[in-house]
């Protein structure tokens, strides 16, 4: 599946990707390849433990979650802050809303549907197995920035390539994965977007999590 990507210094870029609007409004979560939202809760637990054991506390105590189905981690977070999700296809809000603990949920695609939000809002910014998925990284850094507090996290997990050079076939799965960062250029393109790398941990190859702190 390699060669259905560019190379650029240690990360891949994919030849082939779709167009998002064609490809996760299409029943994303009812397809039989995927599981659905209800099914996802067992996927998810394990990470979210990993994401708020590097939630900050900062003031004012509100999370953002991008691309949040099932909304599981959303509702957890919201025993402790004010929290927002953002989901692309309003069709699973029910569904959703079963795990949200009355989190807000708002439909539309980041950074689009965001522009309009004021900024220094948000204590904590988190998006699991999103980032693979933005073709513009940067202006997705940059809308994070924006909306963030001095002092808050950026929590990210994605496929990313670590110094061990462990990754798995289907890491590049080439019209979705648009990006597969190695370790040292994402660390330079967060470091480019106003944030410092706090943490990088793994949760298991393909799973991996960066933790960066707005500066």
């Amino acid at each position: 599946m390699i060669n259905e990507y560019d190379k650029i210094n240690n990360s891949y870029k994919s030849k082939t990707f779709g167009k998002p609007q064609d490809i996760y409004t299409d029943n994303y979560w009812s397809t039989p390849i995927r599981s659905n939202i209800d099914q996802q809760i067992g996927n998810v637990i394990g990470k979210n433990e990993l994401v708020k054991e590097n939630l900050t506390y900062i003031e004012p105590k509100k999370n953002l979650e991008i691309a949040c189905a099932p909304a599981y981690l959303l509702g957890e977070m919201a025993k402790e802050f004010e929290c927002i999700g953002i989901e692309v296809d309003k069709k699973y809000k029910e569904q959703m809303e079963k795990y949200s603990n009355g989190a807000e949920l708002v439909f539309g695609f980041f950074p689009a549907i965001t522009k309009h939000w004021k900024k220094n809002q948000f204590s904590n910014i988190i998006a699991l197995d999103v980032f693979e998925h933005i073709e513009d990284s940067t202006g997705f850094l940059q809308e994070c920035n924006r909306l963030m507090v001095k002092g808050g996290h950026l929590i990210i997990q994605s496929p990313i390539i670590l110094e061990d050079g462990q990754m798995e076939d289907k890491m590049f799965n080439a019209l979705e994965h648009i990006w597969i960062y190695g370790i040292e250029d994402l660390k330079e393109l967060i470091k480019e977007n106003g944030f410092e790398v706090l943490k990088v941990d793994r949760y298991q190859v393909g799973h991996e999590q960066i933790v960066s702190i707005k500066i």
